[in-house]
């Protein structure tokens, strides 16, 4: 298995607190490094996800398993793990980033990789003292985790899991709309004329939650590679094409498309990405859902309710790929009183033992390689391995693109979707982030 999702990798890598200050921390390379217990916390380490908010299944069991274990083998140490909003972390993470730890803070945070890392770093310990030759061959996507999204660069995180999007279905559905559930359509023509169908049967074809804006943002990569090749891709991440770009408006013409005719469920525009879409294709109120590979809104979790035998998975049709990038990553912040401590968490995280239980708990691709492909056996999950052996993947769009262009995007998507806006207007406005952002970080 080593080769499975390593192989995607090679292919994608080419690819709160109060008492807040103004000023910001300054940046970790600038400061000492303590280590050993913080005083007076007790022997205790904060760690901060999104995650672990249900620790009765999926990656919060596995979690609190991890923290248990890692208690176990450091007597005296208590494990503090806090469960963040979602929606909001990066807001929440802000603040503490202002207070610079100030109030206690988290010693270890979960953070998206990619761009989310970079804008973090100031906050975050260059790992480079930590990483031993054996956990960097172990583990992939460091270059979504390092100083210019290379793998060259200084790591400022861990990656813990590959991630991506794929298209899932309902068979039962298609086959009430008189469509042949083993024969998936294969062409965007094909995906318009099964989802008329499937309207036409009474049931809303896709399954979406647009209130964030996240879920125009998995749109755009799932369908990028009908528009777009790795080069122009690359470009336009770099700023190197406009977005106002001919392809990258008859990207965004196939979204408004969706919204025109009518595919999605009532109310998608307030309904919240997770767990709420996820939720309306579980009940069997669409045909097709906009997932994951990994974690949530995955493979797992729809074949537990649907039925490993109902359940399908394709990818954007007309494009035979998955769009395939790093999941989450876990970094130790600059003020933690204890980074060696938190180093030594985070690799019992990634360690091989773990692993397997991520696979196995939560259903999710491990970063590192060295897990068990035999625990593979659910039969979504192998057509997805085929994938990734197959190099059927590529970066998703907006993985390297700059966080203020992505929430531009969001922002837009959501727009063009309600009708507010048409797609040269939302790609003028997004142009014109980009270019603000692009001065900005020239200074």
């Amino acid at each position: 298995m080593r080769g499975v999702i390593l192989a995607a990798t090679v292919v994608f890598g080419l690819a709160l607190t109060s008492g807040c200050r103004k000023a910001g921390p300054p940046p970790a390379g600038e400061r000492p490094l303590p280590s050993g217990p913080r005083a007076g916390a007790g022997g205790s380490l904060t760690v901060w996800d999104w995650l672990s908010a249900d620790p009765s299944q999926g990656v919060g069991h596995w979690l609190i398993d991890v923290d248990k274990a890692f208690e176990k083998a450091h007597p005296g140490v208590r494990v503090n793990h806090v469960a963040q909003s979602h929606t909001e972390y990066y807001q929440i993470l802000k603040a503490a980033e202002a207070a610079a730890g100030e109030a206690g803070g988290p010693d270890v945070v979960m953070i998206h990789q990619g761009s989310r890392v970079l804008d973090h770093k100031a906050s975050l310990v260059p790992l480079d003292r930590y990483l031993k030759p054996e956990l960097r061959k172990a583990i992939v996507g460091w270059e979504l985790t390092s100083e210019g999204l290379s793998a060259d660069g200084t790591p400022y995180a861990v990656p813990v899991a590959v991630q991506g999007n794929a298209w899932y279905y309902n068979k039962s559905i298609l086959t009430k709309a008189g469509v042949d559930p083993e024969a998936p359509p294969a062409t965007w023509d094909e995906f318009l004329a099964v989802c008329d169908k499937v309207k036409a049967s009474g049931v809303a074809p896709i399954a979406c939650g647009e209130k964030e804006g996240d879920w125009a943002d998995w749109f755009l990569n799932s369908s990028s590679f009908l528009e777009l090749s790795a080069d122009e891709a690359a470009k336009l991440q770099r700023g190197e094409m406009a977005w106002t770009d001919p392809k990258v408006a008859a990207l965004f013409t196939r979204l408004e498309q969706l919204g025109k005719r009518g595919m999605f469920q009532e109310g998608f525009l307030s309904t919240p990405l997770f767990p709420d879409a996820g939720e309306v294709f579980m009940r069997g109120e669409a045909a097709f859902c906009l997932g994951l590979l990994s974690d949530v809104a995955h493979w797992k979790e729809f074949g537990e309710i649907l039925g490993e035998g109902n359940l399908g998975v394709m990818p954007c049709p007309g494009t035979g790929m998955i769009p395939v990038g790093g999941g989450f990553a876990y970094g130790i912040t600059s003020w933690s009183q204890q980074p060696d401590l938190a180093f030594e968490y985070i690799t019992l995280i990634v360690s091989d033992a773990n692993a397997n239980e991520f696979l196995k708990q939560a259903g999710s691709f491990p970063a590192n390689q060295n897990f068990d492909p035999r625990l593979i056996a659910d039969p979504n999950a192998k057509i997805i391995a085929s994938w990734l052996a197959e190099k059927r993947v590529a970066a998703p769009l907006t993985g390297k693109i700059p966080t203020e262009v992505v929430e531009s995007i969001k922002r837009e998507g959501q727009r063009i979707l309600s009708g507010q806006t048409d797609v040269p207007g939302a790609l003028k406005a997004i142009e014109a982030t980009a270019a603000r952002t692009k001065a900005g970080r020239a200074k």
